[in-house]
This record gives structure tokens, sequence and C-alpha cells, in this order.
């Protein structure tokens, strides 16, 4: 990272590194902050970032931590620029800027506005109650991966989205388990998945990922890129929850959900990395 006019105070950083220093801190341990307009949120915004425009920084920033590192972006760096001006001018010790805004950022994204998934979730949910709707979220994926292998075109789509739907097999199975240990109940599966909603992970339908895409993948690359906007959209949500959070205890479990999802993006794109390799 380079340093900024006052290098005490702000650093410039390139969307590359801010997409390693995102990776390398653990969930929660940094504010990622939008200062663009709500549209522009809405239409893509980094996983997990909170809304922020510029415009309204200065009447918020009470809302932020300041023991955090503060990282800023914008559509193309300018806003950002000032926004991180206007915090370190507010006394924020650890602000960076991402050089080139949203414009440079070729990582994965989340869609839609800030209350995005809220009618899934809003904060307030007990530990039972966040468990019970993971679980939902994690089958209803699985199940969609499913039906996609099903219908692929080909065998290395199919056999994606077959690896896709056992990896989501796995961590339902996961999720199981720390409901069992959260709560003590101890029904089997099949049983508590009886009365959970249908959305994918990130409180969105099937639909709304493939209109995303435009249409089913036909391509490998097509499923890991449906699989890594998922996985965006369920680590933007949890790690929304997880500010929102009523109480201590389901703001650490959306924190821990969220560190999840991220290791979960973390595999996807590997393996995208992976198949770009072999086509080369």
């Amino acid at each position: 990272m380079s340093d900024a006019a006052d290098p005490a105070l702000v650093q410039n950083a390139s969307a590359e590194e801010v997409r390693a220093l995102l990776d390398k801190t653990p969930q929660g341990g940094l504010t990622l902050l939008d200062v663009r307009m709500e549209p522009e949120y809405e239409e893509f915004h980094l996983p997990g970032a909170t809304l922020s425009p510029l415009p309204d920084l200065a009447d918020t920033l009470e809302a932020l931590d300041r023991k955090k590192p503060v990282v800023v972006y914008c559509r193309g760096g300018k806003r950002s620029a000032a926004a991180a001006k206007i915090l370190s001018g507010a006394g924020f010790p650890n602000v960076v800027n991402m050089l080139g805004g949203a414009l440079a950022w070729q990582g994965a994204a989340a869609t839609g506005p800030p209350d995005t998934g809220m009618t899934l979730l809003d904060g307030t949910e007990t530990p039972r109650q966040i468990l019970l709707a993971a679980l939902g979220m994690e089958a209803a994926l699985g199940a969609f991966y499913g039906k996609l292998g099903q219908a692929a075109a080909d065998a290395a789509t199919r056999d994606v989205f077959v690896r896709l739907a056992g990896f989501e097999e796995r961590h339902l199975h996961h999720v199981h388990g720390l409901y069992r240990k959260a709560t003590g109940d101890k029904s089997e599966l099949a049983a508590l998945l009886s009365g959970v909603s249908p959305e994918l992970e990130g409180g969105l339908p099937g639909e709304a990922f493939l209109a995303q895409l435009g249409g089913e993948p036909d391509a490998p690359g097509e499923a890991l890129e449906l699989a890594a906007s998922v996985e965006a959209q369920a680590l933007d949500l949890y790690s929304r929850l997880a500010g929102q959070a009523k109480d201590p205890e389901s703001a650490a479990l959306f924190t821990t959900l969220a560190q999840e999802e991220k290791s979960h993006l973390r595999a996807v794109s590997n393996l995208m990395n992976r198949l770009a390799t072999i086509s080369e």
C-alpha cells in the first residue's frame, strides 16, 4: 500500500491490495465503507460493505467503530479520497482509500439495496432462529445446484454442479451441528427443514441469481460464476446482520456464518483460477 498526503492517517491501496487485505482479515475485523449513492450500491457493491453516501458521511461517523481499520471506496476513487480525509480529520487512526474504486474491483460482488435479505432475517433473531434460517438457505442452495446439474447440457458443467451440491450438503450438516450445539435440540435434519424458507444463501431466490448471469449456466466457468455470486451475496447478508444484531451472541453467530461464507467464496475462486489455468 502507498502512503497518501498524510501518511500517518490515510493509506492508498489498489483494488488488488484491498482484496488481499479483506482476505487475510478475520470477519468483522475492519469496516468496509461504500460512499456512493444508494442506486450505485444496489447495482453492485463489495460483500459486507456499509453504505454511507459521501454527503451524509459527516453525520454518520458516530455509528462507525473507531477501533477498526476503515476501508473506503466509491466508483472511481475521487469520492473515497474525500471521504478518507473526512475520516482521518475526525480522528479515525487507520483509514485505507481504495484507488480506482468499484471500477477497478474484479472480485465477486453483491447486489441489492442495504436491506436485501432482511425479510428473512433482520438481526433481532435468536441463535435458534438464525441457524434454522441458515439451514433452509443451505438446503435450498444444494437443491438448486442439483437441479441445474440435472439440466446441464454437458458433462463438465454437470460435474461442477455435482461438486457444488456436495459442498453445500457437507456444509448443511456442519450448520446442523452448530444448531444442535447452540440449542440442545437433537431433532433430525429432515424435521428441521420441513418448515424453513426456500431462499438461497443471501436471501434471494434462485431466479434472481440466474437473471444476474443471463440464464442457466451452460459451461463450467459460468457455473462457478453463479456460485461466486451466491457466496458473495451470503457473505454480504451475514456481514450486514452481524453489524445489526441486537445481542452479542447473535452477532458472534452471524460473524461465524459470514466467515464460513468467506471461506466458501475463496474455495470457489480457487476453482475458477484452476479452471482458467487448465483452459489456457
